[in-house]
This record gives C-alpha cells, sequence and structure tokens, in this order.
C-alpha cells in the first residue's frame, strides 16, 4: 500500500480557509484547495483535508469506492493533550465513522483500549450526526463517497506545549483494504496505527 503525505513528515497543518464548506456538496480542491493528504487504495487516491473556518475545524475526506458496503468506513483519531501515550488513553479519542452513518461508533481511550459511550459494545450512532463537540455528514457520489466532520476547536488546543495529535484510517471492504495516515511502520497492518497514539500525527 502505497502512502503520500503532501506535507513534511507527520505534521499536518491546520489550513485556513474563508469559507465552512457547506455539507452535502462534493469535497474537491475546487471547493478547499489542496488536499494534505493522499492516501492511495485499490480504486484510486483517497483525498483527505485539515481545515479551519472562523471558530470551526473540519476534516473532510473522498474516497474512490464504486462498490458501496455499509461498513466502508473513515476512523478519525484524535489525542487532544498530545502526549503520544503507547496505547488509548482518556485523552484520546477515535470516531469510527461508517459509510451508513447509523452504525458508527465514538470510543474514548481507557486503560489502553477503546470503550463505546457507556461501555455498552452494542452502542451505535443511530439517527444522531452530532456529539459532544463534533458534527458530522457524507455524500454518495457516483465514484465513491466523502465525509466532512465539524469539530470544536478546543480538540486541538493541545496540553503543555504539545500540540494535538491526529491520524487517519481508511476502510474499503471490496475489494477489502486498510489504509492508514500516518503509515504503520514496517509489515504492521494499517490498523495498528489507529490503537497506537504515539504514531498518530501532529496537527497544529
Amino acid at each position: 500500500m502505497f502512502l503520500m503525505a503532501t506535507q513534511t513528515g507527520d505534521t499536518l497543518t491546520i489550513r485556513a480557509i474563508p469559507r465552512p464548506p457547506p455539507p452535502g456538496i462534493s469535497i474537491d480542491s475546487a471547493h478547499v484547495g489542496p488536499p494534505q493528504v493522499r492516501l492511495s487504495t485499490r480504486q484510486g487516491t483517497a483525498l483527505v483535508w485539515l481545515l479551519r473556518a472562523s471558530d470551526t475545524v473540519f476534516v473532510a475526506a473522498s474516497m474512490p469506492d464504486t462498490t458501496p458496503y455499509w461498513g466502508d468506513d473513515f476512523v478519525l483519531s484524535l489525542d487532544i493533550k498530545g502526549d503520544g501515550g503507547p496505547s488509548p488513553q482518556h485523552d484520546d479519542f477515535q470516531l469510527y465513522f461508517r459509510r451508513v452513518l447509523d452504525s458508527s461508533v465514538v470510543y474514548r481511550g481507557r486503560n489502553g483500549r477503546w470503550q463505546p459511550p457507556q461501555d455498552d459494545p452494542d452502542w451505535r450512532l443511530g439517527s444522531d450526526r452530532a456529539g459532544g463537540g463534533w458534527e458530522v455528514s457524507t455524500r454518495e457520489e457516483a465514484r465513491g463517497w466523502s465525509i466532512l466532520v465539524r469539530l470544536d476547536p478546543i480538540w486541538f488546543v493541545g496540553e503543555g506545549g504539545r500540540p494535538s495529535r491526529i491520524a487517519f484510517r481508511i476502510y474499503d471492504d471490496s475489494p477489502s483494504g486498510w489504509y492508514a495516515w500516518p503509515p504503520a511502520h514496517g509489515s504492521a497492518p494499517p490498523t495498528t496505527v489507529e490503537r497506537t497514539p504515539a504514531l498518530w500525527g501532529i496537527a497544529k
């Protein structure tokens, strides 16, 4: 799996844009400028943007995928203190958005693993599209699907002089494949990254 980040190393700068990207439109460079991350998948190149408009941060992604499956997903991982631990802790969050948003889950780290809300393994987002400091929308397109996540800037304040950390992971059911930024080390699977905040990139 080939991966290329368009910025040096594993640091992403939140790029200011003049107005928020409206939900429901196609996410592309014509609307929000060039993507900061490009992920080569078996169906093409997925694009990811990290943006700020006024008092809101946006993560936008466009994924080439002409074989729709409810469990195709886009996973956004955030370490709000920026301490980059070896496993998920209380300051780490995983927004696990599936192509059918009703089946999505929002996790928080605890004791080295991801915990669902109320510690309920059956918890799902259902009809909700917003939670504590975030809001999400998706769009189906002829060549794939896109997602727009709106985030309160508190997610990116960091702590103790450390900026927040961030990671992305995409799953495409057919042909089956996982794709992560930053990339996993060596022969480790891409899913290693989302379980290891120390491997996440810097967001500033």
